[in-house]
Parts: C-alpha cells; sequence; structure tokens
C-alpha cells in the first residue's frame, strides 16, 4: 500500500511540475531571431576573432539583430560574405575588399642583428620583454621567440633557422592574432598587393641603429629623398629617425630603396624574413622553459 501511495504521488508531483514547465516555459519564453542561427551557419565557425566579435554565433548575433557589417569575416572572405548577404537578404555593395595579410616588421635576424648574449628564459616574447631578459641588443626588433608562431590558428607564420618570422601570404586570413601577441608590435596588416615598406621599427639614431642591426633604418632619407623626387613626397616620410611609408594611399614605390645602404627600405619578396624562410626549414613550436637569466 504504501510502494502504491508513493508511486501515485510521485504521479501527481510529475504532472505538476510538468503543467509549471509548461506555464513557464510559455510566460518567460524569449523570441529569438532565426536569421543569427542562419548566419551562424555560413560563418567558418573557427572563433579566431578577426572580425573583432570573440566568436563566430557574438558576430552573426551582431550581424542579425544589430546591422553589423556583413563582410568582417576576413577567414571566409568574399565568399562567406556574399552568403550572409543571401541569408540577410542584401547585396553586396561595391567590390570585394583586397586581401590582407600580416607583415613583419624586422629583419633583425641571427645573422643580421647582433646578440652579445643567450637567451634562456621562458620561450614567450612578452615574458622576455616585461623580464628585460632579451639576448638582441636593438631594444625594438623582433626577439625571435615565437609567439607570433604559437598564436597563429591557420598555420601561416613560421620562424626561420635565422630566427626571423615569416608570413606565408597564402594561408594568412588577417585574423590578427599574431599582431595581438607581438610585444613590441612589429607586426602589422596590409593588403597583400604593396609589398614597399621600411622593414624596421628602430627610434635608435643611425649611427647607435647600424651598430645594433646591419638591416636597421639609419634615417639616412634617401628613400624619403627619391620619393620626392617622384613628385610623391607624401609616399614616404620620417618619423623621428624611422623613414615610414604612407600607408593611407600605398602609393610608394619599391625602387625608392634601391639606394637604402642596409635594405632597410625593400619589397617583401627581397626582405629577410622572405628569404630566410625559403632557404630554411621553418622551426617547430618549441615548448616553454624556465627562466635562466644570465
Amino acid at each position: 500500500m504504501i510502494i502504491i501511495q508513493a508511486i501515485l504521488l510521485m504521479g501527481v508531483l510529475g504532472v505538476g511540475f510538468s503543467v509549471f514547465l509548461g506555464f513557464a516555459n510559455k510566460r518567460f519564453h524569449v523570441e529569438t531571431n532565426p536569421k543569427v542561427d542562419e548566419v551562424e551557419e555560413v560563418l567558418p565557425a573557427v572563433n579566431c576573432g578577426g572580425c573583432g566579435y570573440p566568436s563566430c554565433a557574438a558576430y552573426a548575433e551582431a550581424v542579425a539583430e544589430n546591422g553589423e557589417d556583413i563582410d568582417l569575416c576576413v577567414v571566409g572572405g568574399a565568399e562567406t560574405t556574399t552568403m550572409i548577404a543571401h541569408v540577410m537578404g542584401v547585396e553586396v555593395a561595391g567590390e570585394d575588399k583586397e586581401k590582407l595579410v600580416a607583415v613583419v616588421f624586422c629583419q633583425g635576424d641571427s645573422e643580421a642583428a647582433g646578440f652579445p648574449g643567450e637567451y634562456h628564459g621562458i620561450l614567450d616574447c612578452a615574458a622576455a620583454v616585461y623580464s628585460q631578459d632579451v639576448a638582441k641588443r636593438c631594444k625594438y626588433g623582433c626577439l625571435g621567440l615565437g609567439s607570433c608562431v604559437n598564436a597563429c590558428p591557420f598555420d601561416a607564420i613560421h620562424l626561420s633557422e635565422t630566427g626571423i618570422p615569416y608570413v606565408d601570404a597564402e594561408k594568412c586570413t588577417a585574423c590578427g592574432k599574431c599582431v595581438t601577441a607581438c610585444p613590441r608590435d612589429l607586426i602589422e596588416l596590409h593588403p597583400v598587393t604593396h609589398e614597399a615598406f621600411v622593414y624596421c621599427k628602430s627610434q635608435d639614431p643611425g649611427a647607435i641603429a647600424r651598430k645594433v642591426c646591419k638591416k636597421a633604418c639609419i634615417a639616412c632619407k634617401i628613400c624619403v629623398k627619391a620619393a620626392a623626387a617622384d613628385d610623391n613626397p607624401e609616399a614616404v616620410t620620417m618619423n623621428g629617425n624611422l623613414a615610414v611609408v604612407n600607408t593611407e594611399n600605398y602609393t610608394a614605390k619599391a625602387e625608392y630603396g634601391q639606394k637604402c645602404p642596409t635594405d632597410a627600405y625593400s619589397s617583401r619578396k627581397n626582405s629577410v624574413n622572405y628569404e630566410s624562410f625559403v632557404k630554411d626549414k621553418p622551426k617547430e613550436k618549441a615548448p616553454a622553459g624556465e627562466s635562466t637569466k644570465e
């Protein structure tokens, strides 16, 4: 008899909870926009953050709910933009955006830069900078510890045997992970078609810069004068002790660096971080080690 009563009680409680849950579901139900799921389905689901949102789901919600731009997915590119446009019932206006790639602004590899010491700390660029335990003399240059390599989710950036990063333009999606990973802000995103840059960030006076790195900009202004002589004075200008290419219009030409004494101004295909990569096999990602500051 007790067992029967227990069964009946459980049955009544079950029915009661079912009715309550059914009522609560109707009472507190929040309508969701089906477009959110549809947009998310056409996104690549890599959650790289290149669109400016923490995940593909967050970007899908921003597009469907808040009218965010539909062309922010750097991984999917034009194809994904077209699919999102179809879901949202809009047309893709204008021409496709030019492909961006990461560009490393340093050529200070082990053959060009001065390394008076040897680093034995944690294999992380930020850790080395913050601890001031670095082997390279140039305080503006690449540390060569591979934080950008480890940050890339697409295997698009590697370290050469001479310790400088190289970006594979075909694999690079311009997600910006390597840009964020570099503590010295040596990586930027630029159009793949533009190759003429000053591959240096040093603000040291020329005499000092040249001593610490054979590929450093020494503020000789030869490239600046070449641009001015070509009636293109805004293409290359001086920022302190550093010549910089104008990235607002990208009118700088490779020939402006023909007489650069250090080859700091060059095209991407002629830069050290290209030649050293194709010459040597890329290094594998290295495990973190213990810091043994010398």
